[in-house]
């Protein structure tokens, strides 16, 4: 299943969208997502300056994933898209069905809900299968193994050019300049040659 993403800020967040992109596929083969859904990026400086304000939310009538971005880091919205999406996962496999509790102190009060957010803290980023967590982590570890490839064929590269030896390439023998000679001996090396031809025939 797709998903739709709508940004219902002011801000730019192409490269969130586009991180996105590439986290969602993975997510939803991880979480068997069989139903498509809306992840909103929202803007509220009210609740932004509140320390205990709301990060994200699920909708699960609507199939929305909402995210709060004012003062967070890019990771950090990711992370609570990948809370929420657990929150989808668990609507897909009909745990929303019963119409559970999602007002103020749900997760103490409702004892199927207190499981439900357990599940998304422990999958999106906890000690369990940590399904950002692991999505983070391949990246990093391609991009590791890509970087370490380039450097070894440069390395490569660098130490044929150093060793090349071409076996067809015969050097030109370094001719040595004639010793120079005095006129004198000039005049009786030429005299002597001139007689040499003469007296020969």
């Amino acid at each position: 299943m797709t998903h739709s993403f709508v940004n219902k800020t002011e801000q730019d967040v192409s490269e969130i969208e586009g991180f996105l992109n590439k986290f969602y596929p993975y997510a939803q083969k991880r979480l068997q997502i069989d139903k498509p859904v809306t992840i909103i990026l929202k803007s509220d400086s009210k609740n932004a300056q509140k320390i205990l304000g709301t990060t994200g939310y699920y909708d699960p009538e609507n199939l929305e994933v909402v995210v709060y971005v004012d003062n967070r880091h890019p990771k950090d919205i990711l992370r609570s898209i990948s809370h929420e999406l657990i929150h989808h996962a668990q609507n897909c496999r009909g745990e929303f069905d019963s119409s559970p509790a999602t007002g103020q102190g749900y997760a103490q009060e409702d004892e199927q809900m207190r499981k439900m957010e357990m599940e998304a803290y422990l999958l999106s980023n906890g000690e369990d299968l940590m399904v950002f967590r692991d999505f983070e982590d391949n990246i990093k570890t391609e991009r590791n193994l890509m970087s370490e490839s380039t450097k070894e064929d440069l390395q490569n590269k660098i130490k044929e050019i150093v060793e090349e030896k071409p076996q067809d390439i015969v050097p030109e023998p370094i001719q040595q300049p004639e010793p120079r000679v005095s006129d004198h001996e000039w005049y009786y090396k030429n005299l002597y040659d001139k007689l040499s031809r003469k007296w020969s025939k």
